[in-house]
């Protein structure tokens, strides 16, 4: 093989990064311009209960010549933990899935709400109008009631935020609407997408996983920063022995913590040929939007 013809053949992907249209920083466009600086092929924006930032993204992307996946990461719990559902190819004209993200949006929004009322009670004074400017239309999350609380005064980071006023446990916290991890499966197979486990930590057993895989889970994220090497290869053989995609990511949140992990954690480009694959034989044609 000659250097063109290695130099033409595809890198490393990473299928899990977030943009401002969820608790990132950077829009969908820099995101993808980050991820062609850092050599990547292919990006997958897996936004937490969205899809807005995924139409910039492919238009970017088709200008750089970087893949994008798209994709979602829905909210859910089980057994009374977190349990997060990434989505590949999805239809993101699916009425299914386009309802669903309405209500979760309207429901973080009256989450919000509740949470600015526990903190005025507690002598904190920030208003919902303050937190929509942040959001400037976006799904409403905790980071844009931190951002307020840093504009004024009340902390120096956003870190600190959390950690006195809005993080678990604290007086203003309120819960999060969330559905199951079978109906998060669902909206995604009525979204004609495949469904993978996100970020698989010590806290999911075998039994959990096998669980999900008989609700018609199609893959689980092997590589990721909170996966350490053994993990990884417990997972990788999780994946062998249920026929489970492989998939992964840096999960990526644009330097909130003043780190950029885009490039950082190498997701061989054959994981997303496998997804492709898989795909094709279930759904056939992929999205329109995709390339």
């Amino acid at each position: 093989m000659d250097q063109n013809q290695e130099n033409s053949l595809p890198s490393w992907v990473d299928l899990h990064v977030h943009t401002c249209y969820s608790d990132g920083l950077l829009t969908p466009g820099q995101m993808v311009e980050r991820a062609k600086r850092e050599g990547l092929s292919a990006i997958g924006i897996a936004d937490h209960d969205t899809i807005d930032g995924i139409l910039e993204a492919v238009a970017v992307g088709k200008t750089l010549q970087i893949e994008v996946i798209p994709a979602v990461e829905l909210s859910t719990q089980f057994n009374g933990k977190d349990v997060h559902i990434l989505g590949y190819f999805i239809d993101i004209s699916s009425p299914s899935l386009t309802e669903y993200l309405e209500k979760f949006r309207k429901e973080r929004h009256h989450r919000a709400e509740k949470m600015i009322r526990n903190l005025n009670r507690s002598g904190i004074h920030i208003s919902i109008e303050e937190v929509e400017k942040k959001a400037r239309g976006q799904c409403i999350g905790r980071p844009h009631l931190a951002e307020v609380l840093v504009e004024k005064g009340y902390v120096r980071t956003i870190q600190e935020a959390f950690q006195h006023y809005i993080g678990y446990g604290s007086e203003a916290y309120e819960e999060k609407y969330q559905i199951s991890p079978e109906e998060a499966i669902s909206l995604v197979v009525k979204a004609q997408g495949l469904s993978f486990l996100a970020h698989p930590g010590v806290g999911i057993s075998e039994s959990t996983l096998f669980h999900f895989v008989k609700l018609g889970l199609d893959g689980i994220e092997v590589v990721h920063p909170f996966l350490f090497e053994d993990r990884q290869k417990f997972l990788k053989d999780i994946a062998k022995r249920y026929n489970l995609l492989m998939s992964g990511g840096s999960d990526c949140h644009g330097g909130r913590d003043g780190i950029f992990f885009i490039g950082r954690y190498k997701v061989p480009y054959a994981y997303l040929d496998e997804i492709r694959r898989a795909y094709q034989k279930r759904w056939g044609q992929f999205p329109s939007l995709s390339f």
